[in-house]
């Protein structure tokens, strides 16, 4: 692969990684209310969906779930429905006294199967990436090395991105401890995840 393509793929990683989505509302919120080191948890949780949606795009499945309404509805459903699950535990929790860092660091176990799951159940990331992957991928190459080095490319843009967002909010966190602030933000978090579950429902196969 040509040094030129590679940097173009590059920069368009990096676009298609800095737009708000729900992993980035993930990594913030994570990283406000259990800390920066044990958000990390939940980016890892986001990448292996991210690699999954790469060996589903890799394998040809990302054209069959593209071109099957079924599957693409079925899906789109079912990961609506887990941000919305999120959203309104995040609310609820507004409701309650913010857990103590340490305490809620004991109940992040489950953190990497969240955000694996909250990427995996989006199926327009399948449908872009199968759209988007193969502009840059030439046939006449060996097609294995070009969707690896791509691949690697996708996620390590992704990865430090999500770790950005988590850095920036635990700087901002010692200005947001207060318990009025960190329900508030809860409220906020829980919102934004119940909104994206609705704007998930609401897209169309295209």
């Amino acid at each position: 692969m040509a040094l030129s393509l590679w940097l173009t793929f590059f920069a368009a990683c990096v676009v298609f990684s800095l737009a708000p989505g729900a992993g980035t509302v993930a990594s913030i919120s994570n990283s406000l209310n259990v800390g920066f080191k044990t958000a990390v948890k939940g980016i890892l949780g986001l990448q292996l969906a991210l690699i999954s949606h790469l060996l589903i795009v890799s394998l040809g499945l990302g054209a069959l779930l593209a071109s099957s309404a079924t599957a693409f509805t079925v899906i789109k459903y079912v990961g609506a429905a887990y941000l919305v699950y999120i959203g309104v535990t995040k609310i609820l929790m507004a409701k309650k006294a913010p857990l103590n860092e340490s305490i809620a660091v004991i109940q992040t176990k489950a953190l990497i199967r969240q955000c694996y799951i909250v990427n995996m159940m989006n199926p327009k990331s399948i449908i872009f990436l199968a759209a988007f992957l193969p502009q840059f991928i030439d046939p006449q190459q060996a097609m294995v090395m070009q969707y690896l080095v791509l691949g690697v490319t996708v996620v390590f843009v992704d990865t430090c991105v999500m770790l950005g967002y988590a850095f920036m909010a635990s700087v901002a966190k010692p200005y947001l401890t207060s318990p009025s602030t960190m329900k508030a933000l809860n409220r906020i978090f829980g919102s934004l995840f119940v909104s994206m579950g609705v704007l998930l429902a609401r897209a169309e196969q295209s």
